[in-house]
């Protein structure tokens, strides 16, 4: 004992000149210097590898643990491999703050006091909460839970401090932007049940969309859609309009079965926004892949007549859908395949 008190003291005495002491080093790098495996040189800047063993205070105050120039209150600087914390932490770990006592409060951080001069977490962590499953917690006022993460289960909470779900939100969302899906990009419609959480409806291919569209001149055959996948019953929707506000939608069944070349397509309904009686097409079955439609009352426009809307469908095979025009000017179609069954 007393020769550990001589030997600090004859570190501080030596050191006391430059206003700076050092501990296990005789080339102090700030106010404070603790070399605790005694590798740093006699001159100079220690290495970076020197330096992982240090302690040091700065004379502004900053603390550096692993690092001699702190660039902040406390600067922690961990040169080890990252490894999960679990039962059994690393000796590389750079930050390890712990509670012995079961369950208890083991960090909260960055307390502020609010404009009533209440003191509030605004972050911290707490395995006290939620059947001492552990929080995560973000909070703006005392009592309040704004974001939580389950330590357990790894549930994230919005505006709720018990998450039954991966993400559970109490309250509105919002999208700002989403994207469009490509043509013949199959997307999946999501419902919501009494709960509100998010599922498929039916099955999983349930209401599942795919669409495209297609231009086409006059006398010729395009495809219309590909890749429908196989086995499906869908209700088809076809679009086709003019630069005079006038537009023809089309229903269709289609199934997609190549089994046995099972697949097949007919004509429902539709509807023309035109001035005249004849607002429904006229469907002619040629055969089970195969169905026209004719339009009456169309009016002459950018150099089409009243047939410039009829068109012919066919499948070629069960994943394709084929349009050629009958009419007599270049147009536009678009279709939407939505799944049923």
């Amino acid at each position: 004992m007393k020769t550990s008190i001589l030997l600090l003291s004859m570190l501080i005495i030596a050191n006391f000149t430059r206003a700076q002491i050092g501990i296990y080093t005789s080339n102090p790098q700030g106010a404070l210097h603790f070399d605790g495996a005694k590798d740093n040189p006699a001159t100079g800047i220690p290495t970076d590898v020197q330096q992982a063993n240090d302690f040091t205070i700065t004379s502004t105050g900053n603390v550096g643990i692993g690092t001699i120039t702190p660039s902040s209150n406390l600067h922690i600087k961990n040169r080890g491999t990252a490894t999960g914390i679990g039962t059994g932490e690393a000796t590389n770990t750079g930050l390890l703050i712990e509670n012995p006592i079961a369950n208890s409060s083991i960090l909260s951080i960055l307390r502020t006091t609010g404009a009533a001069g209440t003191k509030q977490t605004v972050m911290g962590i707490n395995p006290n909460i939620n059947g001492n499953n552990g929080l995560f917690v973000i909070s703006r006022t005392p009592g309040a839970t704004d974001f939580v993460m389950d330590l357990s289960s790894g549930n994230i909470g919005i505006a709720n401090n018990a998450p039954t779900n991966t993400l559970d939100v109490a309250g509105s969302t919002r999208i700002r932007t989403m994207d469009i899906a490509a043509g013949a990009t199959i997307v999946t419609p999501v419902y919501s049940d009494t709960n509100g959480v998010l599922n498929k409806a039916v099955t999983n291919v349930y209401g599942t969309v795919i669409n495209n569209t297609v231009n086409v001149t006059a006398g010729a055959t395009g495809t219309l859609i590909t890749g429908i996948p196989n086995a499906g019953v869908y209700k088809v929707v076809i679009s086709v309009g003019n630069t005079c506000a006038r537009t023809a939608v089309a229903e269709y069944y289609v199934t997609s079965n190549a089994f046995n070349s099972a697949f097949s397509i007919k004509g429902i309904d539709g509807l023309l926004n035109t001035d005249t009686t004849s607002k429904g097409p006229v469907f002619t079955e040629v055969s089970r892949t195969t169905t026209s439609v004719v339009w009456s009352g169309v009016p002459n426009c950018a150099g089409g007549t009243g047939s410039a809307f009829s068109y012919t469908l066919t499948m070629p095979s069960a994943d394709v859908i084929n349009i050629t025009n009958n009419g007599d000017a270049t147009l536009d179609y678009r279709i939407i395949l939505t799944r049923l069954f």
